[in-house]
């Protein structure tokens, strides 16, 4: 696509996230504090050709797109063959 010629591509994400409550107690959480992603390359090519490159790829990135603009998630479970709410078992 961009016909660019890149070397000693390094890719490295840190995700930070933390816990909350406990699975026993029904009230835990993992929460998301930070996403940091750090680039490392070598290229002799120019460098607007490089920024392009490198906007582009976060632009077109399914991951962060997910993660910037959230979307509805929805969870549907089926138990025994039929449909089932976890959030309304045991309740009558």
């Amino acid at each position: 696509m961009f016909h660019i010629e890149l070397k000693n591509v390094c890719i490295k994400v840190t995700v930070r996230y933390f816990c909350t409550g406990f699975v026993l107690a029904g009230d835990a959480k993992t929460l998301c504090d930070s996403i940091h992603t750090a680039l490392s390359l070598d290229s002799d090519e120019p460098p607007e050709r490089l920024a392009q490159l490198i906007t582009m790829a976060e632009a077109t990135c399914f991951t962060m797109a997910a993660l910037r603009n959230p979307a509805p998630v929805a969870l549907e479970a089926t138990v025994n063959g039929r449909p089932f709410n976890p959030g309304m078992a045991g309740s009558a």
